[in-house]
């Protein structure tokens, strides 16, 4: 079932549920109070009859003659009665008035019906005493009649309610219905469409693009999916160029080989002791590129190995320094350490932070000029070991300097394979300093040398 489906029985159930509620209240709130009108009203006319038998008993003395002053409330009021006596209460509907004396009996009916009878004999729910001087001397009570087979108007009334209650709930159900469809269709529109682009992107479309409404969550899906499809985006093209870059390295090395070896089984040239070293040398590059393309790949799955041991950083330093003296040595460059004293141990793999460091001091020898300087420092700053190299080569262009960690990627377009650069140096220090927990950057200006420093935590 789709979510557009399950949106509209949603709001359909609360529409119509809501609409049934509201009939079932307003129907019974509507008795309850029309009820309690009819018999407010009735015990207000039976106080109006009471105060007006009680003055009429006062007056008289007795009941006598009683019985013409009940009865006028069937015809014209006041008709025939006389005029010092008081004026009988207008009738809303047909009333029947009951007077009954002290004893229960009944001695006056409007309709002249039940005179002789007692009083409790009949339903009468509103009954009220009559007293003069502190004594009952009878009592009085309304009874509404209805013809047999006749609407009453208290039902009438009752049941137009009841029928204008349905109608208006059942309009609230359609007016409902209408909204669910609308609302419906405007929620699961931009799922349908993210659905649509996320389709799309599966069959290698990166392009597509999405609107949908401001200003709600669905725009922060719509972004957020934004973000997924350039990250997929960038991650394919970088699955791409990868591809690309390492079918670039690997076709250098595999084509000296068969060359040479296509030569020497054709017998243009002889396996000598130089050309078997040559093809020795080619193999071992090669060993080399697959060698770095493992450790990147283990580096982004997480499954990069480290020996950590508490680890002196400028007994590392000062062992890597080592190995670039004779070189250094020869084209005049002067290479110096400056090691901050009593720096604290971290817990880091020597090895693996050596590797980094003889990564950033070999490009720091290629690009110096004879004659020029390295600087090798380790410093402490805020609870973590810096480490700068600096050299006085040319600089890295600023448009390069953002690329210098990417793979296979070079600044100096002169440096190819032949010079012994896989182009993966780099990204691979990176991760290693990364999976350090720590992290390395670059700053450099054309002209006036580069810096790459990277920084690693003080773990107590």
């Amino acid at each position: 079932m789709t979510i557009r489906r399950k949106l509209l029985i949603a709001f359909l159930s609360i529409a119509v549920l809501s609409s049934v509620v509201t009939a079932v209240l307003w129907s019974f709130t509507t008795r309850s109070l029309f009820d309690w009108y009819v018999r407010s009203n009735n015990e207000a006319r039976a106080t109006q009859w009471q105060r007006l038998l009680a003055a009429y008993y006062t007056q008289q003395g007795s009941w006598e003659g009683v019985n013409a002053l009940i009865r006028a409330t069937q015809f014209v009021r006041g008709r025939g009665l006389p005029r010092r006596l008081m004026m009988p209460p207008a009738t809303a509907g047909p009333e029947r008035i009951l007077l009954a004396d002290e004893t229960g009996r009944i001695i006056a009916d409007s309709i002249g019906q039940d005179v002789g009878l007692f009083l409790n004999e009949k339903a009468t729910p509103f009954k009220l005493p009559i007293t003069v001087n502190g004594k009952v001397v009878g009592s009085v009570a309304i009874v509404t009649e209805f013809q047999k087979g006749l609407m009453t108007l208290e039902s009438a009334f009752l049941r137009r309610m009841t029928t204008s209650s349905i109608i208006g709930c059942a309009i609230v159900a359609l007016i409902g219905t209408g909204l669910a469809f609308i609302f419906s269709r405007h929620l699961s529109k931009p799922l349908s469409e993210l659905a649509v682009a996320a389709r799309k992107m599966a069959s290698g479309d990166f392009d597509v693009k999405i609107q949908v409404p401001a200003g709600d969550e669905m725009e922060e899906v719509a972004h957020a999916f934004s973000f997924m499809q350039d990250s997929l985006k960038a991650n394919e093209e970088a699955r791409h160029k990868l591809m690309a870059d390492v079918a670039h390295e690997l076709r250098t090395p595999l084509s000296v080989l068969r060359g040479n070896l296509e030569s020497i089984q054709e017998g243009v040239i002889e396996p000598t002791q130089e050309t078997i070293v040559s093809l020795h040398d080619e193999v071992l590059r090669l060993a080399r590129i697959v060698e770095d393309l493992l450790h990147l790949g283990q580096m982004e799955s997480g499954g990069f190995p480290l020996s950590l041991q508490l680890t002196g950083i400028e007994d590392v330093i000062m062992r890597v320094a080592s190995v670039f003296a004779a070189e250094t040595d020869a084209r005049g460059i002067h290479l110096e350490t400056n090691i901050e004293e009593a720096l604290p141990k971290i817990q880091a793999d020597p090895d693996r932070i050596a590797q980094v460091l003889v990564n950033l001091l070999a490009n720091a020898v290629h690009h110096t000029p004879d004659g020029g300087r390295i600087f090798v420092s380790a410093s402490c700053l805020d609870n973590s070991i810096l480490v700068s190299v600096t050299d006085s080569g040319p600089g890295i262009a600023k448009e390069d300097l953002p690329h210098v960690f990417d793979r296979f990627y070079r600044t100096d377009r002169a440096r190819d394979r032949a010079t012994g650069g896989t182009g993966l140096g780099l990204a691979i220090a990176k991760g290693i300093i990364t999976t350090h927990k720590g992290s390395i950057w670059a700053e450099s200006e054309p002209g006036f040398g580069t810096t790459f420093t990277f920084s690693l935590p003080i773990t107590s």
